[in-house]
């Protein structure tokens, strides 16, 4: 399978990761990629093992009963410079490819000669069909790009003497097997017959090269030399924390638990596992409303009267009431002092004076109000005290 990238600057396309669920996997490596009717998508290879013609094989799943179509170009910026691959320059012509909706992969129709230590871009434009208005609501998924060798080049495998093995690859349809998403257990003469085929390409066998800290021990599966990976640790090599994931280490990787309510997405930055938070939503999770609203996922904001700026984020009460106002919305005056400081009314609140003020020796008073008719200021004196 070939590296799958997006292309530079392209806001068409977006990741999708698939959590199977228990439901029927259908999508290899990280998941899809989401593209655009109309968007761009290029496929980076650089992994060529062996000088030959390979077959280019799509994966996709489409998301609506609809056909769509690729307009296809391979391309180099280094010449090819194998016996093989020498006469055959790259070229940027594109060329049109269906993709029907009741479809998951297609064999594209051109191989292409590919050479070890050369980097290659196979890029294309993906579209609805038969149409020529593109719709920003519609998608295609694209799983992957894979690169079929044809064997039939391969030492070994031409020439009277191979046509035994030929016959078998043909008779199991060993390589037919690799087109599916993901590709179906292999009989026991294709995997006789693909190790073979894998230690021709790559000029005998593979290490392992499982990853120290992300691997439970340095051997790998004979076919496909798939390590065996600690917790949400993924990768052939167990190299990196799976999507939905953070923090590759010792111990593997955490579970980034986005809130869903909160976060764009499932996914976290690798290292610090931050969330991509919707607006008015912070904290690493997304699970927390910002400064100055409570509520969760409801963030609204704190209702103060202007005395405060934050609240308690479960309950909307206010914290830290200043200008000597109290309760939950700081609506009202402390004991002490009188006056409306509600926001809006162009008051705010004054220390008593029955007859000192809060705080001073010549303070008798518990509370004081203003009359509604005569707005004298009437003192609740304290124990042993009289007003006049």
């Amino acid at each position: 399978r070939a590296k799958l990238c997006r292309c530079p600057a392209q806001l068409d396309v977006e990741e999708v990761v698939r959590d199977s669920a228990g439901r029927m996997v259908t999508w290899t490596g990280l998941g899809f990629a989401r593209v655009r009717d109309g968007a761009g998508l290029t496929f980076r290879v650089d992994n060529v093992p062996y000088p030959m013609d390979y077959e280019l094989l799509l994966r996709y799943e489409p998301e609506s009963a609809e056909d769509w179509e690729a307009v296809v170009s391979v391309s180099s910026r280094v010449l090819p410079t194998s016996s093989r691959c020498g006469n055959l320059l790259p070229s940027e012509q594109m060329y049109r490819e269906s993709l029907p909706h009741s479809q998951r992969y297609v064999l594209l129709s051109r191989p292409f000669c590919f050479e070890p230590s050369t980097p290659y871009e196979v890029t294309m434009r993906l579209q609805r069909a038969g149409v020529t208005q593109r719709h920003p609501g519609a998608f295609i998924l694209i799983d992957s790009l894979v690169l079929l060798p044809r064997v039939s080049e391969l030492p070994g495998f031409h020439g009277a003497e191979a046509a035994a093995r030929q016959e078998e690859l043909e008779r199991y349809q060993c390589l037919e097997v690799f087109r599916m998403a993901p590709p179906h257990p292999l009989a026991q003469a294709c995997a006789r017959l693909v190790c073979s085929v894998s230690a021709l390409m790559h000029g005998g066998a593979l290490a392992c090269q499982c990853d120290p800290q992300g691997s439970r021990s340095s051997e790998c599966q004979v076919q496909g030399g798939q390590c065996e990976c600690k917790p949400h640790v993924i990768g052939r090599r167990c190299d990196h924390c799976a999507p939905g994931s953070y923090g590759f280490g010792p111990l593997g990787c955490s579970p980034c638990t986005c809130s869903p309510e909160g976060s764009v997405s499932q996914l976290c930055d690798e290292v610090s596992g931050q969330c991509r938070c919707q607006p008015g939503t912070v904290g690493r999770q997304c699970d927390q409303c910002q400064p100055g609203h409570w509520g969760f996922p409801a963030c609204r904001p704190c209702q103060c009267n202007g005395h405060a700026e934050e609240c308690d984020p479960r309950t909307g009460t206010c914290l830290h009431c200043r200008d000597h106002t109290g309760g939950r919305h700081c609506e009202r005056c402390q004991d002490g002092y009188y006056g409306n400081p509600v926001l809006g009314s162009g008051q705010q609140c004054r220390p008593c004076p029955c007859p000192g003020y809060p705080g001073t020796r010549h303070y008798h008073g518990t509370a004081c109000r203003a009359d509604d008719e005569t707005h004298h200021i009437v003192c609740l004196c304290a124990p042993g005290y009289t007003g006049e």
